[in-house]
């Protein structure tokens, strides 16, 4: 009885050990985005000119930490050997995207360091910026669209729209409603967007709206947009017990300001100093976002929504490199861009992985796509993730990996670094589901095969 009784502790234990999450002692965000990149692009349709062979090196020296990464040296190599078919010279405009800023470290140096050099040399380069889809994904017609020369036209956003910016601040309210909500009324109009910053609640009265938001999330203050036409009076706030407005609660505010300009003004207003966009890539990119909140096609048509809509995180903004090239009939160039590149850390496992991605399809606009080859010189040990189709491509080298495709492999190129080869207890974090599965099932069948020779063992000692 004692030895059933062991034999069920022992499987319970073991159980528990495998299928209980492992928690960390000090909790702390153990997952970082990173930045993709993307491969040159041509603007022009219809473009002759063909990619008989890129190199792609990766020199990666050091991982970057979730912190400030001063100095952070690893980069993306893209050399392009172009050739012109044509019998007639080719001038062509080059997008080169690389992605956002990662959600880690201050790398404000990182946009002019590199080079960009035709046969050689180094010729002249623009940063773009557009903004990122929410998402974050790559979408090649999507996001070659929003570079514009100079502000872009829209339907409703122009550099003249009249925009004031309401301020005001709770000065009371009854806390005994936890989900007490201040709110404001206006009149439809077509001409007109009104933006609540915080805005949790949007309701569609008989003869126009209601945008409310819960007062304990206030931080006290209150700041409404109003674009185009002005409403017919300043906001009233009215203060109710729920967030559904339907029973009126106590409470009060105070006015603060009420400033009046032009929509390139307010936007010029929270320009981000520190990326230094072109100026009107930081217009159109608040363009986009705006619209990109705006309930069109709806009944709140003239209602913007979303909390952070002129939020100037640079993880917002996607940065592209701009560059010409020009290429005689029947001649070919050497072209190379080098830019940084930043992994996404999975801290969650240890040790931790770093995944890095170079997105191939944009390549798929080119006239022909020859062969590639695939360089990554590092120190540290590349992981098959059981997830990418390129795993089986690379081979060791005494630099690091390679390898090698005739013409423009399907999918993206996807590959993890991590400091060992493997990791004891690492089990479901980096292999497919499936196998994770198999695996604990045989560390299961192991334990109670165990077990079970032990109580064979115990019997005959008894006996």
């Amino acid at each position: 009885m004692k030895t059933k009784q062991l034999l069920a502790s022992i499987l319970t234990l073991t159980l528990t050990l495998l299928f209980t999450p492992r928690a960390s002692a000090n909790s702390a965000q153990k997952f970082f985005r990173g930045t993709d990149a993307y491969g040159a692009i041509v603007t022009e349709e219809n473009c002759p000119i063909t990619v008989e062979s890129e190199l792609l090196t990766f020199d990666i020296p050091e991982f970057p930490n979730s912190g400030s990464n001063p100095g952070y040296k690893a980069s993306v190599t893209a050399e392009y050997t172009f050739f012109n078919p044509a019998d007639y010279t080719v001038t062509a405009r080059l997008e080169f995207p690389f992605g956002s800023a990662p959600d880690y470290g201050t790398h404000r140096n990182d946009l002019t360091k590199y080079d960009i050099t035709v046969n050689g040399a180094a010729i002249n380069k623009t940063v773009r910026h557009t903004l990122m889809g929410v998402s974050y994904s790559f979408e090649l017609e999507t996001d070659m669209a929003k570079i514009t020369d100079g502000f872009k036209e829209d339907d409703f956003f122009t550099p003249e729209l009249p925009v004031t910016k309401y301020v005001y601040e709770i000065t009371d309210y009854d806390e005994n409603y936890h989900n007490a909500c201040v709110a404001f009324d206006f009149s439809m109009s077509r001409n007109r967007k009104v933006f609540f910053d915080g805005m949790n609640d949007c309701n569609s009265l008989y003869d126009g709206y209601r945008l409310g938001r819960l007062a304990r999330y206030s931080n006290k203050t209150l700041t409404v947009y109003v674009f185009g036409e002005q409403l017919d009076e300043p906001p009233k706030w009215i203060f109710y017990a729920d967030e559904q407005c339907s029973k009126m609660a106590d409470g009060s505010t105070a006015f603060v300001s009420a400033d009046k300009m032009t929509f390139r003004e307010l936007v010029m207003s929270i320009y981000p100093e520190n990326e230094s966009p072109l100026e009107e890539d930081w217009y159109n990119a608040v363009v986009d976002a705006l619209n990109l909140h705006s309930r069109k096609d709806t009944q709140l048509d003239c209602v913007i929504d979303g909390t952070r809509v002129f939020d100037t995180k640079r993880a917002n903004l996607m940065r592209w490199y701009e560059y010409e090239i020009t290429i005689p009939p029947g001649e070919r160039v050497v072209n190379t861009v080098t830019a940084p590149i930043y992994p996404t850390i999975d801290e969650g496992v240890n040790p931790a992985l770093f995944r890095y991605t170079y997105l191939l399809s944009p390549a798929q606009n080119w006239a022909d796509f020859g062969s590639l080859e695939v360089v990554v010189n590092t120190p540290y040990f590349l992981r098959k993730t059981g997830f990418s189709e390129n795993d089986d491509n690379f081979e060791k080298t005494e630099t690091g990996y390679k390898a090698a495709f005739d013409g423009l492999p399907d999918g993206e190129l996807v590959f993890s670094l991590r400091t060992k080869k493997s990791a004891i207890g690492d089990i479901t974090g980096n292999v497919p589901p499936w196998l994770a599965f198999f695996i604990l099932i045989g560390y299961v069948a192991g334990i109670v095969g165990i077990c079970l020779v032990v109580a064979a063992l115990v019997r005959r000692k008894k006996k």
